[in-house]
């Protein structure tokens, strides 16, 4: 026996009512497939089109149901009031269950035409679709919700601790690129966004078990076989670390290896890193990536527009003019720019200019003074209490039209980046010096718009390029790499690296570009090794690449070492040899105070080289250090190339 669905019946009853057809049993069988089959395509491919959807035939449905059999049970029972009012409602609620009531009204005025039989068995199809659908929907959402995490149970693991737009953007393209199973962990989440989540590949656990990392849960997840990456990204700042910090309590309570484990989350990095980091004495996780907002975005500026794009180069690599730039806000993101811009900034046959623009520039200065003292003795940074929306702001940017290259507004404030970065891009076109970049730098990363009515270029910094350190910081592991002699990989070498370590890798990395374009060659031409850059070039690129590095250090913190205490270390290093010990300090660096010999100009380099290989007996070259820091670009990017494919 053949069974038909509801819906189709009511289809097969419309046409028996017409005359009737042989292939009633096919054609029924047909329709019904194909309104299910639509069915679950809605709710698969579209879960939020299918809600709306059912909501409009149920109303519809209502709304029709009342109409047809309001008059239909006026007119069937002779006027009685009280027995239409009773049945009326009751019959509708029926219409969803797939039920008629065609026999008591069929000789009424809804139903006595061909057209208004039609537009009946139309409302009750519309009805019985709402409810079908929305049973489907419940159902078909339980299902998929359990093969995600049933398929979430195999291979290489994420988790991503919170649920908010960055952190899905994140998981999106963690399934876009890699071979990973996603799982969002959140104390809750309404039902559209696990659909969404559920239906885009990924799943999705709740609850108090799941963020208090319970023992159920990390055996449910399967987590001691597999390598697991998490991204603690929750809008609260303090959640992100006591998830990490219970995360990591269960993950050692487990007994899951170290070395199949990695976090990123958002902090400083000096304070998180020691907590959370695997070391001989205590559990951890095997890589702890701590990220600063800020930073992240002054680092996405650099990469977005690079302050070389801007500059000009004679054939020996020298600089033709100043770079000269405005930062307007310092906050946190004011402040992290301004230290990039100088570290990137700094080129042989220049000089760096900086004005800095804040209502309270006094008042937001006082770690910067305290903590990197020589940054703003050692370059030409003004910084000026004013708005980037005032006179005086304006009058500096008229002052310098013809010499600026760059606007960095960042006041903290996205909507008012954008006020102001809009006027004055107007304000630039109008004066003929569309040339002047204007970027937007916020928590969200990077906006810039080359000129008024051009495409606008976003950097979002919530994403893989820079939270995944394998993706943002992969030229600068393999630069890290070439400082180590060990056996280890990469990798390991990477992992075993102090957080200054990373950041002056970073540093020399993102700063590789320019020498490309310094030295007039492009990136192809130094892979096909036709690249050798000799003479006076050789020597401006290694002189440049100094000034990078004395920049990197003045950012950090750093001051010159006075010659006295550099003559005491040649004196205690001597006598050390003198009685046959080997020295354990190095003359030029006194990390603990952050002192450093070599934080002199290049000129003075080859002095400093002599007078430290009389005390130690070595032969070292720093200005050839320097050099070779650069010589080493074609093999670094040759291997970075490499790494990429893999």
């Amino acid at each position: 026996m053949l069974l038909i669905p509801p819906a189709s019946h009511v289809i097969i009853k419309f046409i028996n009512l017409n005359g009737g057809m042989r292939m009633l049993p096919i054609l029924s069988l047909i329709l019904s497939t194909l309104v299910f089959f639509a069915m679950i395509l809605a709710l698969v491919l579209k879960p939020t089109a299918a809600r709306r959807l059912s909501t409009v035939f149920m109303t519809i449905g209502v709304i029709g149901g009342l109409l047809i059999y309001g008059i239909g049970y006026t007119e069937a029972f002779q006027g009685d009031l009280a027995m239409t009012v009773i049945r009326t409602p009751m019959t509708v609620i029926r219409m969803f269950i797939g039920v008629n009531d065609l026999d008591t009204i069929k000789n009424t005025v809804p139903v006595s035409t061909r057209t208004g039989l039609s537009v009946f068995w139309t409302v009750h199809l519309m009805a019985f679709y709402s409810m079908a659908s929305a049973a489907m929907y419940t159902i078909g959402a339980g299902v998929l919700r359990n093969l995600r995490f049933v398929l979430a149970r195999h291979g290489d693991l994420t988790l991503i601790y919170g649920i908010n737009e960055k952190s899905v953007m994140l998981g999106h393209q963690c399934i876009e690129r890699g071979k990973t199973s996603v799982v969002f962990i959140a104390e809750s989440a309404d039902e559209a966004t696990v659909n969404d989540l559920n239906t885009a590949g990924m799943s999705v656990l709740t609850g108090n078990a799941a963020v208090q990392c319970e023992q159920s849960v990390i055996r449910k997840l399967r987590i001691r076989k597999r390598r697991l990456t998490v991204y603690a990204l929750d809008r609260a700042e303090d959640e992100n670390l006591f998830y990490a910090l219970r995360l990591k309590a269960a993950l050692e309570k487990a007994g899951v290896p170290v070395k199949n484990t990695q976090i990123t989350l958002p902090g400083a990095e000096d304070i998180l890193a020691p907590m959370l980091q695997a070391s001989e004495a205590a559990y951890g996780f095997g890589y702890v990536n701590v990220f600063d907002s800020a930073d992240l975005a002054a680092r996405a500026l650099i990469r977005t527009c690079p302050p070389w794009s801007f500059m000009h180069f004679d054939a020996q690599g020298r600089a033709m003019e100043d770079f000269d730039c405005v930062v307007a806000g310092f906050g946190r993101h004011g402040q992290a720019a301004l230290k990039k811009l100088v570290m990137n900034g700094q080129f042989a046959g220049s000089t760096f200019h900086a004005a800095v623009f804040s209502p309270n520039v006094e008042n937001e200065s006082g770690f910067l003074e305290a903590d990197s003292p020589e940054l703003l003795r050692q370059y030409d940074i003004r910084r000026i209490a004013a708005d980037a929306r005032s006179s005086m702001f304006y009058d500096h940017i008229r002052s310098r039209l013809g010499s600026l290259k760059m606007i960095v507004i960042c006041t903290g404030d996205e909507a008012m980046n954008r006020e102001i970065s809009d006027n004055l891009m107007l304000y630039l076109r109008r004066n003929h010096a569309e040339r002047i970049c204007v970027v937007q730098c916020g928590d969200s990363g990077v906006r810039y718009q080359q000129t008024v009515g051009k495409p606008v270029i976003r950097t979002e910094i919530c994403s893989l390029d820079y939270l995944s350190a394998k993706e943002t910081d992969r030229l600068a592991i393999l630069l890290n790499s070439t400082y180590d002699n060990s056996d280890r990989s990469d990798w390991e070498k990477w992992m075993a690296c102090d957080s200054f370590g990373k950041m002056s890798s970073r540093a020399s990395a993102d700063f590789l570009p320019a020498f490309i374009r310094i030295s007039g060659s492009s990136r192809e031409e130094i892979l096909d090794g036709t690249w050798n850059p000799d003479g006076a070039l050789q020597q401006v690129l290694g002189q440049t690449e100094h000034l990078r590095w004395c920049a990197f250090h003045y950012a950090m913190g750093y001051v010159p070492m006075s010659r006295m205490e550099f003559e005491a270390n040649c004196d205690a290093f001597s006598r050390l040899r003198a009685k046959g010990k080997q020295p354990t300090f190095r003359i030029s660096k006194n990390p603990e105070e952050r002192k450093h010999a070599c934080l002199i100009p290049w000129e003075e380099l080859d002095r400093l080289s002599e007078e430290e290989n009389r005390a130690t007996g070595r032969n070292v070259d720093y200005k050839q250090i320097d050099i070779n820091n650069v010589l080493a670009l074609p093999k670094l990017l040759r291997a970075e190339q490499e790494a990429a494919k893999k």
